[in-house]
């Protein structure tokens, strides 16, 4: 799972010795996590998944089937930590630390960064609060229906404004002058 989280497993020594133009880009100043190409597709590709692990949930919400929803809870909660961990890790830590001389640019990604902490730690209480469901009843499928209405809105609208004003600012080594 690390391996996936952080891409290629290399070594402290390759990684501090690698150059600057290769295809995993330079090293963002004063950490060890250089520019990767391809993370913002990855992190896209995450959110495609989301997408289709809370359709499936909303299917099964119909079908009032409180087993499988657990379990589709439980994926989809994993699959979100994982997502926002690769972010906190490989994304923005690079961002904070490429955007230092563009004050604008980096208030906007840490804006981003606390909404995300707020936001996932609403998504954990609302997955604990109904993976741990005693009994179904139509009383509980209601709110149910309602919190997770919710939570696709929050989520809907985050990947939508990550995708389109927080992911544009992850650019190589030196195109932040």
């Amino acid at each position: 799972m690390l391996k996936f989280l952080f891409g290629k497993k290399q070594d402290e020594s390759s990684l501090a010795s690698e150059p600057a133009n290769t295809k995993s880009g330079g090293i963002a100043p004063g950490t060890n996590i250089h520019f990767d190409p391809e993370l913002v597709s990855e992190l896209e590709s995450d959110h495609a998944q989301l997408i289709s692990l809370f359709t499936e949930i909303v299917e099964t919400t119909g079908q009032r089937n409180g087993n499988r929803l657990v379990v589709q809870l439980n994926k989809f909660g994993n699959s979100l930590r994982g997502h926002i961990l690769k972010e906190n890790v490989r994304f923005y830590v690079y961002l904070k630390s490429s955007l230092q001389s563009d004050e604008s640019s980096l208030s906007i990604m840490q804006e981003f960064a606390q909404e995300m902490q707020k936001i996932g730690r609403a998504v954990t209480d609302f997955l604990h609060k109904y993976t741990t469901v005693a009994k179904w009843d139509e009383a509980q499928w209601a709110v149910f229906d309602r919190d997770l209405h919710a939570v696709g809105k929050v989520l809907t609208n985050r990947i939508e404004t990550e995708e389109n004003t927080l992911y544009p600012l992850y650019l190589p080594p030196g195109s932040y002058n």
